[in-house]
């Protein structure tokens, strides 16, 4: 297969309206704090934040709350045999822990989706069913909507080394009504022999809502090429591609946008490079809005080559999941020109 030509193409970056405050993030002049050594995966909202932590002693991952007064604490929850994929978000007069559970945490199936209030006493898990079945994973909660997705066997793999066309289908769900919203997500228009293929979707890789409004991230990998992308959706509508990475054989893990956030007026998303030279400061935790993109002054990470899967607004600061789950208080932007998709554009790939 012929080297693509990388090149690049005007992105959507900053030409939506997000209708929600803004927040801030450093990690430099004030050190961070380790909130867990053994923390992975973690999601805030409204002063909560959760995590997975891993138990050595049974193989098997706990769900950790950490609450608006900074008490840390095990949900009375099970363990998972992998990672919770949490997220938090309003229900109620208060905070709700949305999650799924698989019988098969590889291909993901027989997922079911439970939720978990927060900060009441005697609270237990309860089941989200949304009608027509399916193993369903990845929720996002606002209120009394849901978000979610629905596998799709015929689409592949959820290997993220190499993923189906579209392993998952994308759904809103008023709880406890008896119809689904089917979302419209991304497919490649590819064409020719050469060309980066049709009909790709990829991997799913993060979802985020805010009731009105959702972003996610996709990933797709052709042979040695990758490509991951971010992307806004109001409800109903289209999605906006706002971000883009490219990577090849030399990078020295799979570029990745990871843990979108919807949060007050911003589009959150940290984009992990995996640079072949390691350099961490290529890394960057970025925002979105309508006309403006801002960027943390902040390294999260000690070498581009570490692993890391979440980096999340909460507050006045962030929480972050490098070698254990970690907080800093505050942290500062400064405004950055509007990042332009990076394509295979001798591909013709969706955006060439």
């Amino acid at each position: 297969m012929r080297t693509p030509l990388l090149c690049r193409a005007a992105a959507a970056a900053g030409v939506f309206t997000i209708s929600l405050a803004g927040v801030a993030v450093r990690a430099g002049a004030e050190a961070s704090i380790v909130l867990d050594p053994n923390g992975v995966s973690v999601a805030a909202y409204g002063g909560w934040a959760a995590w997975s932590r891993s138990d050595a002693t049974t193989n098997s991952y706990a769900l950790v709350l950490r609450s608006p007064r900074g008490t840390i604490s095990l949900a009375p929850v099970a363990e998972s045999a992998s990672p919770f994929d949490v997220e938090l978000g309003p229900s109620g007069s208060g905070v709700a822990a949305v999650y799924s559970r698989c019988t098969d945490t590889t291909t993901l199936q027989g997922c079911r989706i439970l939720a978990l209030h927060l900060g009441t006493s005697g609270a237990a898990e309860r089941v989200l069913a949304p009608p027509v079945g399916g193993s369903v994973h990845e929720p996002a909660i606002w209120n009394d909507r849901l978000v979610f997705l629905r596998r799709n066997s015929p689409g592949g793999s959820e290997n993220p080394s190499h993923p189906g066309r579209r392993p998952d289908s994308l759904f809103a769900w008023d709880i406890g009504s008896r119809k689904l919203q089917s979302l419209t997500l991304p497919i490649s228009r590819g064409g020719g022999p050469e060309a980066w293929p049709r009909g790709l979707t990829g991997l799913i890789t993060g979802l985020t809502f805010n009731g009105k409004q959702l972003g996610y991230a996709t990933s797709n990998v052709v042979g040695t090429f990758g490509e991951t992308s971010l992307w806004f959706e109001p409800l109903g509508g289209r999605p906006e591609l706002i971000d883009q990475e490219t990577s090849g054989a030399g990078n020295v893990c799979q570029p990745e946008f990871v843990s979108p956030v919807l949060a007050g007026r911003w589009f959150y998303a940290y984009l992990h490079v995996c640079d072949p030279s390691a350099n961490p400061s290529l890394d960057r935790f970025t925002r979105y809005r309508h006309g403006e993109v801002q960027r943390a002054k902040a390294t999260f990470i000690r070498s581009g080559d570490e692993s890391i899967s979440s980096v999340v607004p909460d507050g006045a600061g962030v929480d972050w999941d490098s070698s254990g789950v970690r907080r800093l208080a505050t942290v500062t932007w400064r405004r950055i020109t509007a990042p332009v998709a990076q394509t295979f554009c001798s591909r013709s790939d969706p955006f060439c």
